[in-house]
């Protein structure tokens, strides 16, 4: 089946550009679409750093009732079908990396689209090894529906806020599955 087109000038004929944010004239693995692949990691500006900090500051107050229904159990550390996606922005895992150091590398990230079964490499045991610097999906996301709830309202500010640090200085735009940023590391490294 012949899709809809148009005539250009020169009387070639051009396909017609599908609506919408995601429209893609030719198809794509799954991995790059919408997000397009993850940047390199950049060392992240001392002052986006503190403004992210101060973001992840408040986060942290507005969901200090909610972080009580907190187990602790590591469940939302580990992802897959079925399970949460952990979304950030560059600027995000940028700032996780430079707290807690590059991923472990003994954890790569196996290959997979983005809910494809993975456990975060700053998992030990039930715990975050990278808490201080953790992205906010992993600040705002509860176990608790009714904490869950509260998490989605003020992640949805604060991903705005994290977007507005990141136009600054043009740096760290990038949204996407966590997992294929980490994947991208590890790339890199090997």
């Amino acid at each position: 089946m012949r899709g809809s087109h148009k005539e250009k000038g020169d009387g070639s004929i051009l396909p017609e550009r599908p609506f919408g944010c995601f429209a893609q004239n030719t198809p794509v693995p799954f991995f790059l679409e919408p997000w397009g692949a993850p940047p390199a990691l950049r060392p992240v500006h001392p002052d986006q750093l503190a403004a992210v900090y101060e973001v992840y500051a408040r986060v942290d107050a507005a969901l200090e009732s909610a972080s009580a229904s907190c187990r602790a159990c590591g469940e939302c550390c580990r992802f897959g079908p079925d399970r949460p996606v952990l979304f950030a922005s560059a600027l995000e895992l940028g700032v996780l990396v430079a707290s807690a150091g590059p991923p472990p590398t003994e954890r790569p990230v196996p290959p997979g689209g983005p809910d494809a079964p993975w456990r975060c490499p700053y998992q030990a045991g039930p715990g975050c090894m990278a808490r201080a610097g953790r992205p906010l999906g992993c600040r705002t996301y509860f176990c608790d529906p009714d904490a869950r709830a509260r998490g989605e309202e003020v992640h949805a500010e604060a991903t705005g806020e994290i977007r507005e640090i990141a136009a600054r200085r043009k740096s760290g735009g990038w949204y996407g599955p966590a997992r294929f940023y980490f994947a991208s590391l590890d790339g890199a490294s090997g």
